[in-house]
């Protein structure tokens, strides 16, 4: 059963990875026309809004046999869209790599 699990979980990255695609265009035309001024929100708060929902809509809809129920994220309301928390990548520091002192 360990190896349908892990299928599922690959199926459901990949296919997140798919559907980020067509998501991020979306969040940031909606940020551009209402959320940069009706929520507040930054545009990369909008794209994590976004994409919460769309890990939630995966996980409670076609992928729901991989989690308990009560492991299953929840939907993010739009108000809380300016308050959600955000990941930044920084980028790479290639002084780091080599001895500069």
């Amino acid at each position: 059963m360990s190896f349908l699990k892990g299928l599922g979980w690959l199926l459901l990255f990949v296919f997140r990875g798919l559907a980020l695609w067509v998501v991020i265009p979306v969040a940031t035309l909606a940020w551009l026309r209402v959320h940069i001024w009706a929520q507040g929100a930054t545009l990369r708060q909008a794209v994590a809004w976004y994409d919460a929902n769309l890990i939630a809509a995966l996980s409670n809809g076609p992928f729901r046999w991989l989690m308990r129920r009560e492991a299953r994220p929840s939907f993010v309301r739009m108000s809380g869209m300016s308050t959600i928390s955000t990941q930044r990548i920084p980028w790479f520091d290639l002084s780091a790599l080599f001895d500069v002192g």
